[in-house]
């Protein structure tokens, strides 16, 4: 087509017809910037895919991450519930002066014990690297670094400032003190049963780590909720940059 319109204006020019000239030469001119539009609009086009591409693995990965950490806190939050369960059991009998029974040991050596999330971040931190304005979805991206730079990190530091330094410091002293543990979660048996029921610290000590049980409980749903609102829409903006 620029061809065409090179030898018109050249005949334009032997002719000496200028005005013809002009447009024709006006005309290529416009034909060129067309071309350079339409080359440009195909590499942002490529660039694009390449992006969607590139969001859409990394997304399908922060999704499988992800379903981890939810069984991983399925699993935490039915462990933790047991853990509660037992320290009740514990406190009726020492309380109500309930005599020893067998069914009592798997309370006992349950009482001890707390629970550490180890989120994976693999999927996280590469979208980290690569920069964050690639999820192009703006509420999703909010919620992800709300989930992993705050829920995330809140979780953490409650569970290691807080309750491990409970466990280790308060709670497992008084195990050893008290309790033969024969099996770990699965069976102990208080080394004099009279004297444990007039033990008050012991007894306090209970009904603290009950309390911060719950509190743990409590922490571990909501950030179970996060996730898996969180899941719902990845799953929505997956479909959407599938079709």
């Amino acid at each position: 087509m620029i061809k065409f319109f090179r030898k018109i204006r050249q005949k334009s020019l032997i002719e000496n017809k200028f005005t013809k000239y002009l447009i024709y030469a006006l005309g290529e001119i416009v034909l060129v910037v067309i071309g350079i539009v339409i080359a440009l609009q195909i590499n942002n086009q490529n660039e694009e895919s390449k992006l969607k591409h590139k969001e859409l693995i990394l997304l399908i990965e922060m999704q499988l991450n992800l379903k981890e950490d939810l069984s991983v806190l399925n699993g935490t939050i039915g462990a933790n519930k047991e853990r509660i369960r037992s320290n009740e059991a514990v406190k009726t009998a020492l309380e109500t002066k309930l005599p020893f029974n067998d069914s009592l040991k798997y309370h006992f050596g349950n009482t001890f014990g707390n629970f550490q999330l180890t989120e994976n971040t693999s999927a996280w931190e590469n979208m980290k690297s690569i920069g964050f304005d690639l999820i192009s979805n703006d509420s999703l991206r909010n919620s992800l670094s709300r989930l992993y730079s705050t829920k995330y990190v809140y979780l953490e530091n409650v569970e290691k400032g807080v309750d491990d330094w409970y466990q280790w410091k308060q709670l497992y002293p008084q195990v050893l003190k008290h309790i033969h543990i024969e099996m770990l979660w699965v069976s102990g048996t208080p080394e004099n049963y009279e004297e444990l029921i007039e033990d008050r610290e012991f007894l306090e000590v209970i009904k603290l780590n009950i309390f911060l049980r719950n509190f743990m409980q409590n922490k571990y749903i909501d950030v179970q909720k996060e996730v898996s609102l969180v899941l719902i829409q990845l799953d929505k903006h997956l479909q959407y940059l599938n079709d």
